[in-house]
């Protein structure tokens, strides 16, 4: 339905790309963007008065206002560019300590379905400033056990997880972490990692809750160097910033510095304008298709197709999370008897079958699983069912 979109399927017409909750494909409509602004448009921002700058500043500040809207948020104000999810984390994680709302001997709650980036930088602060994270319990399908989060939730300063699993394919119940959330009498700081939900769907942080949303935007199309963390104005204001130069501050002496309006003083970098504008162009790709009612709609029926063959495999080949099509993304990962999951990806690979095998950051999942790694193939609105049919075909070739 889409496909024809995206050029990278015109040069590789044999191409069967399941790697998506890596990152995604690029669509012609985004490839055009960077292009046109590299050619017309590009320059620094926010210092000059010349037209070139005013124009890059204008774009620059409409895709903050594409994420704003796309959230529920009531200003661009309230978004931060930094280079990925990851880098966001450190900014964030460190952010607490500096402004004080994190000292020693405060708990942290995480989940060991998370992915590294919204774990390690939180094992770093226990190391340094002796924080202590205490771990939600998990489902035998590797599924989030909201009890777990009931069980713990008063002791904690900090609630943070993935939004949706890029192993188990898992949507998280923001519904429900918030009334669990709403109970608690000291109510944590609820932050999301929206790196794998984003793409596919809509979120309106104050539905919620949620008061820091944070994802990457290689996998909504952009290209790779971009990110963000959205908060509302108060709470960006408040946290004090983790660095701090260039655009972050307004005025130095020998003697004191003035930090920088919102969301500057959060940018401490000459930002990366020409991916900004790559961003922009993925969320109106996504608006020129109908939104993400369609993409949603669309991913659904791959989905249900995916999970009919599944049904069909031999005993030898496991999947890891839920067989059904509810609360759950195009993304399935398999376990193996008597194969390694990297021999298989390498056999498919031949076949110009793209997927991912590993651990794909998520070693506590996977340690919980009591596997070393798995097979993943990850669906977006590019795909079709014909490389379902060529996946799963090959798949049983091999494993049978």
């Amino acid at each position: 339905m889409f496909r024809s979109d995206f050029p990278i399927f015109t040069t590789h017409p044999d191409l069967v790309f399941l790697d998506s909750a890596s990152s995604a494909q690029k669509p012609k409509f985004v490839i055009d963007a960077i292009s046109k602004y590299l050619e017309t448009s590009y320059s620094n921002i926010h210092r000059g008065a010349y037209d070139l700058s005013q124009e890059s500043s204008i774009l620059y500040e409409r895709a903050k206002w594409k994420i704003a809207t796309l959230l529920g948020l009531h200003s661009y104000h309230e978004v931060v560019f930094t280079y990925n999810a990851t880098y966001a984390f450190n900014l964030i994680s460190r952010s607490l300590i500096k402004t004080g709302k994190l000292l020693r001997w405060d708990h942290i709650l995480l989940s060991r379905a998370d992915h590294h980036a919204n774990i390690v930088p939180w094992q770093i602060l226990a190391e340094e400033y002796g924080i202590i994270i205490d771990w939600i319990d998990l489902h035998d399908d590797g599924a989030i056990d909201y009890s777990s989060i009931e069980k713990q939730i008063n002791n904690v300063k900090v609630l943070s997880l993935s939004g949706a699993s890029n192993v188990t394919g898992e949507i998280l119940d923001l519904e429900k972490i918030n009334s669990i959330r709403n109970n608690s009498p000291h109510f944590p700081l609820f932050i999301i990692d929206g790196s794998q939900r984003f793409p596919h769907m809509s979120t309106d942080m104050f539905k919620y809750g949620i008061d820091i949303f944070v994802a990457t935007w290689h996998k909504v199309m952009s290209d790779t160097g971009i990110g963000f963390f959205a908060a509302k104005k108060e709470l960006l204001q408040w946290l004090v910033p983790a660095f701090c130069w260039g655009g972050a501050i307004n005025h130095v002496s020998i003697d004191w510095y003035e930090p920088a309006g919102l969301p500057f003083r959060h940018e401490p970098w000459t930002p990366h304008v020409a991916w900004a504008v790559s961003l922009l162009a993925a969320l109106e790709y996504i608006d020129s298709i109908g939104w993400f009612e369609v993409v949603e709609r669309y991913e659904k029926e791959l989905i249900q197709y995916a999970l009919e063959y599944i049904e069909k495999l031999p005993k030898s080949i496991r999947l890891i999370g839920s067989a059904e099509n509810k609360n759950r993304l195009g993304v399935f990962s398999f376990a193996f008897e008597g194969f390694h999951p990297n021999d298989i990806a390498e056999i498919l690979a031949d076949t110009n079958i793209c997927v991912r095998s590993g651990h794909h950051c998520t070693d506590p999942l996977h340690n919980a699983l009591g596997i070393r790694g798995s097979l993943r193939m990850s669906l977006y609105l590019y795909n079709t069912k014909s490389d379902i049919d060529l996946f799963f075909q090959k798949l049983q070739s091999i494993v049978h």
